[in-house]
């Protein structure tokens, strides 16, 4: 008997004292018999309002509508557990509980005890965990896309740089461009400085957003030397050069090296998400790499002009017709067509240097190069030889038409008057020496002494002339 009461005191002290809630139900009724001061002061309801209560009838479990199917199957259920269960303070504070309910007898007395642990603070670490996880693996996601970005950057800055046209920059930018620009529709436009106006010549994306030619003015990058940007289309300031009204936000980039306006890199797409900071720094940075590397080929290109012109007259230089007339020679022997080249030289030309001096020598020189790039075809070279002498590159053409087109130039020259300052020069003749590949099977050497040769007779036949090499004999 003294046992009994013992163990009926040290279990009330582990009811009393136990650090999760604790419900005693009469297995038969269902009814609350008891109540342990954890659960009373977890909930905040008192013990008189659990006692003699089914369970859903109090304030906490009742708008559960589990508990009046799970809990009312408690009298035949020895086992039911919760791992998850939101309950309602008195207060109104949610918390959540793990429930888990055991059927045992008490003498000949079944009970169901059923105890109520919080795992509130624990749900709340858990969800703090997962959210950290969450954005770890945002982040995560997000320094893969910027290390992807920057390979991608990379990769295309060295294409860039191995161009050597700007055709070749304009492929590389609309195939790197897609990679880059993920989602967003994207052009390059680049400025024709002669009509002030911008050609798109590369773009990429689902849509072709930009018109193929538009206007500075369309532009307000352009016009403000500036990145411009519009992040709500319908709100802010539009460019005019976009096909089609846009949708969504853009951004227009202009290309500028030194103060020189080299085209514009436009964008559209979500400029307003978490990304868009990334899209611009990422267009920027693509921008630089892209005006680098036109501006290097525009320099490129102007050295290599420096190289084979003649400054004086903007012609082709003796070197560079000498590497031409090799390359046209194998061409036409390929293809066994005419080649024909001519030998020019100014008539009294030492009379204009001795009388109006070398400056005015320039300026006849000047004025016989911009007839000859004026009156001869796009496919003909011609050079300033050296002096007061040009030597012409005819491909594709027979001797005769040549002879008659240089024949129209010869008379241009001689009816051309040229001022120099607030004089009007004498008008100059030209003597021309014409030598055909075809008919002596010249190489690139024998051609420009054959020339020589003509020109030299054309001079002792009384100047302003043209005599054709023959290889007996040159003939007028």
């Amino acid at each position: 008997m003294q046992e009994l009461k013992d163990s009926e005191l040290r279990y009330r002290r582990l009811f009393e004292t136990a650090q999760d809630g604790i419900l005693i139900l009469n297995a038969e009724t269902g009814m609350i018999e008891d109540a342990n001061p954890y659960l009373i002061n977890m909930l905040g309801y008192s013990r008189q309002e659990f006692v003699e209560k089914k369970l859903w009838e109090v304030g906490a479990f009742r708008d559960i509508k589990a508990s009046q199917e799970a809990f009312g199957a408690l009298q035949a259920n020895e086992y039911i557990r919760y791992e998850d269960l939101p309950l309602k303070t008195r207060g109104g504070k949610l918390i959540q509980v793990e429930f888990v309910s055991n059927v045992y007898l008490v003498g000949d007395k079944k009970v169901i005890q059923c105890n109520i642990r919080d795992i509130t603070a624990r749900r709340d670490a858990e969800r703090d965990a997962h959210t950290a996880h969450t954005e770890l693996l945002a982040l995560v996601a997000k320094l893969q896309r910027r290390d992807q970005e920057m390979q991608l950057l990379i990769h295309m800055d060295d294409l860039l740089q191995s161009c050597t046209s700007a055709v070749e920059v304009y492929q590389v930018v609309a195939i790197m461009a897609a990679d880059l620009f993920v989602g967003q529709n994207g052009c390059l436009a680049i400025l024709d400085k002669q009509n002030q106006q911008l050609e798109t010549v590369a773009c990429w994306g689902k849509e072709v957003i930009v018109k193929s030619v538009f206007s500075l003015k369309d532009c307000w990058a352009m016009r403000r030397g500036q990145a411009h940007e519009a992040i709500h289309p319908t709100k802010d300031l539009l460019c005019q050069h976009f096909a089609q009204p846009p949708q969504t936000g853009t951004l227009c980039l202009p290309l500028m090296v030194q103060g020189e306006t080299l085209g514009l890199l436009s964008l559209v797409g979500n400029l307003e998400d978490e990304h868009s900071i990334s899209q611009r720094q990422l267009a920027m940075a693509a921008g630089e790499a892209i005006k680098l590397s036109l501006s290097n080929i525009k320099l490129r290109e102007e050295l290599r002009e420096q190289a084979i012109r003649d400054p004086l007259t903007g012609l082709y230089n003796r070197r560079n017709m000498e590497e031409s007339l090799v390359r046209e020679l194998h061409r036409s022997q390929r293809r066994k067509a005419q080649l024909c080249v001519a030998m020019m030289d100014l008539d009294g030309f030492k009379q204009v240097n001795d009388t109006y001096g070398h400056a005015a020598g320039d300026a006849v020189l000047r004025e016989i190069g911009l007839i000859l790039s004026q009156h001869l075809r796009n496919t003909d070279i011609s050079c300033r030889y050296g002096g007061d002498e040009f030597f012409l590159v005819l491909p594709d053409s027979s001797l005769e038409d040549n002879r008659q087109r240089l024949n129209q130039i010869r008379t241009i020259i001689k009816d051309q008057t040229i001022q120099y300052g607030e004089k009007l020069l004498k008008p100059l003749t030209i003597s021309i020496g014409m030598a055909a590949a075809k008919e002596h099977n010249f190489n690139a050497r024998e051609l420009i002494r054959a020339a020589d040769e003509a020109l030299y007779a054309a001079k002792q036949a009384g100047h302003d002339q043209i005599v054709i090499y023959q290889k007996n004999k040159p003939t007028s």
